[in-house]
């Protein structure tokens, strides 16, 4: 039925391009007279259509996640593009352009754009932009309307059993789950010309996204007693954005200012779901199956304004100054939801705030001057200063753990943390010019960050860089960088969060949540070296030769958990030949190896705090092998005023391995298994051309998609006994997809 559907809606589309089509047929008559000039001040309209259909053999989410070609069957391809084009001999300076992509796919683009030169551009685009994730997962849950989840009638469960393995009627109640999104965007941009010095530019966008997500959800409050389950949640939001700007422009100085909003509107505010799991002893009486329910609110609505400005000027030829300034406000007033949606649970004190009233100012400044001091020496210096002030409001609040359990006691309740943030940042490059060709770059940067409520207040970071390029050579080119970073924070007190965020008198200084000697990666000290190296090699213009390598390290201090160390290394070989003139042979070999080390220590006891001998350690390793191999051949016969023959082929193989090796000092552990995701596409096409105006092309693609994924191979929604999960599978697919189409050019 689904692809009946699409066949219909697909029919409609190609009626609808027939007009156009015979307009264009009627016009090609003509075509000699257009090319001379006949459609005014010697412009003439170019037109091209393509039309034809692509046919895909299987069903797969991941190969057209982005395209909307994951359906098996036909889909219509249809492009086309109208242009005005001026005669450059003409006083006529308008041109104009309408063109269509895929058509016949979720991911069809329109465009216009118009011009007058020198006096003003207004440009349309249109794009509908699908998001596939899986179409494979299944749950037990009915959608009874839009961010409303409950059981199916007859569910039922062993008394007094909380985990999955109770659930007795699962399998014969799971029905299809696919998460998958569209977004359409329409983007309008309007630009004019005011004189000779100034010029006024409005961008808009809306943009709506459809679909739904997956959400986790728990109930329970503590280690032992949360149940679980992923959730489909409702995506309907509207984003709206706005920048308005004036600008003035002269050879010394150049300056512009206006504003920049942004409304975000989410058509669904909560997620409302019915508890699937029997009793568990912790819970409050009432919190099972079939009379409590669980609430989560979801994205609100909320809007930023900002105003900026930015100028340049040019003290003399060798020297410029540039500035921007923005001073903005975000701002969210949603109400906020009660404790608990479950009527058994009790609530003595209601949410201290109808609505957050949240409120985020921002200012941001940054100055750069660029100077030539001599003819082989340049010098560029730039500051920035980024402010977040969160002055949201705090209040206490006396919470409801995971819809689980009677409210707590006043003393037992949480802060908000309205997080706020400065940073400073100022930097100096300098370039000398050993010779022709040869160039030198030396730098330093110096980043200051302060922060509330977290466990860091200051943070230090310096930076020096250093760069050689050589491109003197007739048949060869190299450039080498080179970069160094330190980041130095003030003292780490992880008991930070805890305290800010709990009644004062309620916990000690030396209480904790985190283990005191875990450390966050972004706000810990840090060492970080980093360097890229590319050559050229050209001995001809037929051959060219190149190589990359980078490198990438940073060090975490020791004798602290968390991230210690992470590592990318990589390096490219590619290449292209061009023997002769209707001939390109392409290709590239990539290798990229990506490490990581973690720490950290298995708590079951007070004793257990301070043994490292229950310190446990991971390593991930991945590494990625991609190769790509094309050849060309172009305009094969071709005549005189016609394309002839073009074809080619092209083959990419992509190799992905990730393991992940888990070490205890005295316990026993075992090694989890090896990701792997292997890909491979081969593609033939080939363009035939039917005479001046016109020309067949074929294509024909096998993808093929091998992953091995533990976390998703085999693994039922029950399989977990305290989490219900979705059950996709990794993705998997061996497919071709083969097109024909016709296009004609008039």
């Amino acid at each position: 039925m689904k692809n009946h559907r699409r066949l219909i809606d697909n029919m409609v589309l190609a009626l609808l391009l027939l007009p156009v089509m015979a307009w264009g047929q009627d016009s090609g008559i003509q075509d000699e007279k257009a090319e001379k000039g006949t459609a005014g001040n010697g412009a003439f309209i170019y037109r091209e259509i393509t039309l034809g259909a692509w046919y895909l053999d299987d069903d797969s989410y991941h190969f057209g996640k982005y395209t909307g070609l994951a359906d098996k069957g036909g889909y219509v391809l249809a492009d086309f593009l109208l242009e005005k084009r001026p005669d450059p001999k003409s006083s006529d300076t308008t041109r104009w352009r309408v063109q269509g992509w895929r058509l016949g796919l979720d991911s069809r683009r329109l465009e216009f754009d118009y011009r007058q030169q020198g006096k003003q551009r207004f440009k349309a685009v249109y794009r509908e932009i699908p998001n596939r994730r899986f179409g494979d997962g299944q749950t037990p849950f009915r959608g009874e309307s839009a961010g409303v989840w409950n059981l199916p009638g007859d569910w039922q469960i062993v008394p007094n059993s909380s985990t999955t393995g109770g659930l007795v009627n699962l399998q014969e109640n799971l029905v299809r789950m696919k998460v998958d999104t569209r977004r359409r965007r329409l983007d309008l941009a309007w630009s004019r010309s005011l004189g000779d010095t100034w010029s006024f530019d409005v961008d808009f966008r809306h943009e709506n996204k459809k679909g739904e997500r997956t959400l986790g959800s728990i109930f329970g409050y503590n280690f032992t007693n949360p149940r679980g389950m992923i959730l489909l949640a409702p995506v309907d939001w509207t984003t709206d954005t706005l920048e308005v700007m004036f600008a003035y422009a002269t050879p010394g100085l150049q300056f512009s200012a206006g504003v920049y909003a942004s409304f975000f509107g989410n058509g669904e505010s909560t997620l409302i779901f019915q508890n699937p799991y029997g009793r568990q002893s912790q819970w409050a009486d009432g919190v099972s199956y079939p009379d409590s329910q669980g609430r989560i609110a979801l994205e609100p609505d909320n809007r930023y304004l900002q105003f900026l400005a930015n100028g340049a000027v040019n003290f003399n030829a060798t020297t410029r100054l540039t500035a921007t300034f923005s001073r903005g406000w975000m701002k969210q007033n949603e109400s906020l939801l009660p404790y608990t949606i479950n009527p058994d649970l009790a609530v003595h004190i209601p949410v201290p705030l109808a609505s957050l009233d949240a409120r985020v100012d921002t200012l941001t400044f940054s100055a750069r001057l660029s100077s030539r001091l001599s003819r082989r020496l340049r010098l560029v210096i730039g500051y920035r200063y980024d402010d977040r002030n969160n002055k949201t409001q705090r209040a206490l609040f006396s919470y409801i753990g995971g819809d689980a359990q009677g409210q707590r006691a006043l003393e037992e309740g949480r802060i908000n943390r309205p997080y706020s943030y400065a940073a400073n940042k100022a930097d100096a490059l300098l370039a000398y010019r050993i010779a022709r060709g040869i160039r030198l770059k030396t730098g330093v940067e110096y980043r200051h960050y302060s922060r509330d409520y977290q466990e860091v207040e200051d943070s230090d970071e310096f930076i020096w860089l250093a760069g050689l390029s050589l491109r003197e050579w007739s048949t060869a080119s190299l450039s080498f960088n080179y970069r160094n970073s330190r980041r130095d924070v003030s003292a780490y007190n992880g008991s930070v969060p805890l305290l800010v965020s709990s009644v004062p008198g309620t916990v000690g200084e030396d209480d904790w949540q985190n283990h005191p000697l875990l450390r966050k990666y972004f706000l810990t000290d840090r060492d970080r070296e980093e360097f890229r190296l590319r050559a050229d090699l050209f001995p001809n213009a037929r051959i060219n030769l190149g190589f990359s390598a980078s490198y990438f390290r940073d060090d975490y201090d020791a004798g602290f958990f968390g991230l210690n160390q992470a590592k990318i290394q990589s390096g490219t070989v590619d290449g292209s030949w061009h023997p002769v003139k209707y001939f390109t042979l392409t290709g590239f070999y990539t290798r990229e190896k990506y490490d990581a080390s973690q720490s950290s220590r298995y708590i079951f006891n007070t004793a257990s705090i301070d043994d490292p001998l229950e310190n446990w350690f991971a390593d991930s390793k991945d590494h990625v092998d991609t190769w790509n191999l094309a050849l060309k051949f172009t305009e094969l016969g071709a005549a005189r005023g016609w394309r002839g023959v073009e074809f080619g082929t092209d083959y990419t193989w992509s190799d992905t391995r990730s393991s992940i090796d888990v070490t205890a000092a005295v316990r026993e552990t075992l090694p989890l298994p090896d990701l792997q995701s292997r890909m491979q596409t081969f593609s033939l096409w080939g363009s035939f051309a039917l005479g001046k105006r016109s020309s067949v092309r074929l294509t024909a693609e096998n993808a093929r998609l091998k992953s091995q994924d533990w976390a998703l191979d085999s693994v039922e929604p029950d399989t977990l006994p305290w989490v219900l999960l979705p059950g996709q599978n990794a993705g998997n697919y061996n497919l071709w997809l083969v097109s024909a189409s016709w296009s004609l050019r008039f």
